[in-house]
């Protein structure tokens, strides 16, 4: 007859396929089945089904030490101390640790049964290595589990009871009953202490996972706050102000230098952190001096404990600026060091996109000669007054057109250099007199219009009367394709119309028509006073 370990492996391998061990024999098996990492289930158990195997071999031994049941009884045990290497390899091996790791615990529950069927079940160890099994089971894989590992344990031990015999041993000694009740509690206390560092771990890995989520969250509104704002310091606010929101714990502070001139900061943003006068002179001069350092993310203050000050770099973020990202944390905190590299990355990003879409807006936007705001831009604002003057009837907008007289002669006598010297000389002293408000665009090649939102015809006659005290008459020195210097005398045509005078879509045609009125009146009175 077969020693028991035999006979109980032989139980759980089906017709024609390979035991375990044969497995772990078979080199063909080892190349094919490289080691892999074992589930944390596997790794929790190894502790406790070791200690648990080790004590009941110890019983065995104990037990066929005092009834003098000789050595078969104790090397069969040695089953029992094999089992729980046996039981980490295959669920090292297995495709699925995890399962592999809940069929080892059915198995511990078998071979238990068994065991206490050959101890004949003495008493005190069938139950407390029983109890063992069954909360073994209820903890890793709830009442199901449970209910499969007490019919595993009960199969066991029938089953070997049925082969070899019942026998019932109630009691072996005081020495025996104290070691088995010794080896429970140690059992106990070690599964607890297993269930407190699991749950340690599932705390831990709670609070990263809730961490991460609010870094998700930082992210996902970093994006949104790029795509609405409307310019680079709007957006750097916008951006540190949801990253405090998230973070309410962190004080961030964003400095973008120019790239030629470090001690030059362009665009600067804070959020949650206080910084003073004195504050920002010594940062901005520290920040200076960091651009020779090579690390990432850089701790200005190097503290074991208390309030941190950590320093990240953009450096190759950006193509026009240098940049670091400043964070104040109340801790050393490790998870927010390496969470730093995402918010430079999606902070440097938005700003590299939205310098690069404000780049293309205003080449949209404006005329290449003059840098004004070209027709098209001109005509959506207009009609926008427009709209506005439809739904609130009392809201004016106003017109100025204006013409550059005598830039054809210019253009033909000179060459068109001379003459965009001409246009840009004037699209430069028109934007002096001009306001905040007001859109001066470049309207043709020799045009230009001024339009007023919110304002009646008095705007127009406010410009118009800056036009001829300062600008109309004046001189201004061109050069020649040939490189002669020439002194022009500046003269421009006026045409002023407003909403009040007549419907909103007709505005720009009447300022238009008075401009031409103008042109045609001053060439009249050059042709009679030479």
């Amino acid at each position: 007859m077969a020693p028991p370990w035999q006979q109980v492996i032989s139980l759980f391998c089906r017709p024609g396929q390979t035991s375990i061990l044969e497995k772990f024999r078979s080199p063909v098996t080892r190349a094919s089945f490289p080691p892999r990492r074992p589930h944390r289930l596997a790794k929790a158990t190894l502790a406790p089904r070791t200690f648990a195997f080790c004590h009941t071999f110890g019983l065995t031994v104990w037990i066929a030490l005092a009834e003098d049941r000789g050595w078969a009884l104790i090397g069969s045990g040695l089953l029992l101390l094999l089992w729980p290497a046996v039981a980490y390899g295959h669920a090292t091996v297995a495709n699925d640790s995890k399962r592999a790791e809940f069929r080892n615990l059915s198995l511990d529950s078998l071979l238990f049964g068994l065991w206490c069927s050959v101890l004949d079940f003495y008493v005190l160890a069938t139950v407390t290595i029983g109890l063992a099994c069954l909360m073994n089971n209820m903890v890793t894989g709830g009442l199901r589990r449970m209910a499969v590992s007490m019919a595993l344990f009960a199969g066991g031990a029938l089953g070997w009871s049925l082969l070899t015999g019942f026998d019932f041993r109630p009691y072996a000694s005081t020495g025996i009953d104290i070691y088995q009740g010794t080896g429970a509690v140690v059992y106990l206390l070690a599964l607890a202490y297993v269930m407190y560092q699991q749950n340690r771990k599932i705390g831990r890995s709670i609070v990263e996972i809730k961490f991460q989520n609010r870094v998700f969250h930082a992210l996902l509104e970093l994006g949104v706050a790029a795509n609405r704002a409307s310019n680079i310091h709007t957006l750097l606010d916008e951006s540190l102000k949801h990253l405090h929101a998230d973070f309410p714990e962190y004080g961030f502070a964003v400095f973008l230098q120019e790239r030629q001139r470090p001690e030059v900061t362009r665009y600067a943003a804070v959020a949650g952190l206080r910084l003073g006068a004195e504050d920002e002179r010594r940062l901005g001069g520290l920040l200076a001096k960091l651009q020779e350092r090579t690390e990432n993310t850089i701790k200005l203050r190097e503290k074991t404990d208390g309030e941190q000050l950590y320093a990240t770099s953009m450096a190759g973020r950006l193509s026009l600026y240098d940049g670091w990202l400043i964070v104040r944390a109340p801790r050393l905190d490790a998870p927010l060091e390496r969470m730093l590299s995402l918010f430079v990355d999606q902070l440097a990003a938005a700003t590299e996109n939205k310098l690069l879409q404000l780049a293309l807006k205003e080449t949209a936007e404006r005329d290449g000669l003059t840098g004004l705001y070209n027709r098209g831009f001109f005509e959506s604002a207009l009609q926008l007054s427009i709209q506005g003057k439809a739904q609130t009837p009392s809201l004016e907008f106003a017109v100025l057109m204006m013409d550059v007289d005598g830039l054809k002669v210019v253009n033909d006598r000179y060459g068109h250099v001379a003459g965009d010297q001409l246009i840009t000389t004037v699209a430069e002293r028109l934007q002096v007199h001009c306001r905040a408000s007001d859109i001066l665009a470049r309207y043709g090649g020799d045009e230009f219009v001024v339009l007023f939102p919110s304002a009646d015809i008095t705007a127009v006659n406010r410009l118009a009367k800056l036009i001829r005290t300062h600008i109309e008459g004046q001189r201004c020195t061109i050069t020649t394709a040939s490189g002669e210097q020439l002194a022009l005398e500046l003269r421009l045509s006026l045409g002023g119309a407003s909403s009040c005078e007549t419907a909103a879509q007709e505005v720009l045609s009447l300022a238009d028509e008075r401009m031409y009125d103008d042109k045609t009146q001053r060439r009249k009175q050059r042709a009679v006073y030479g």
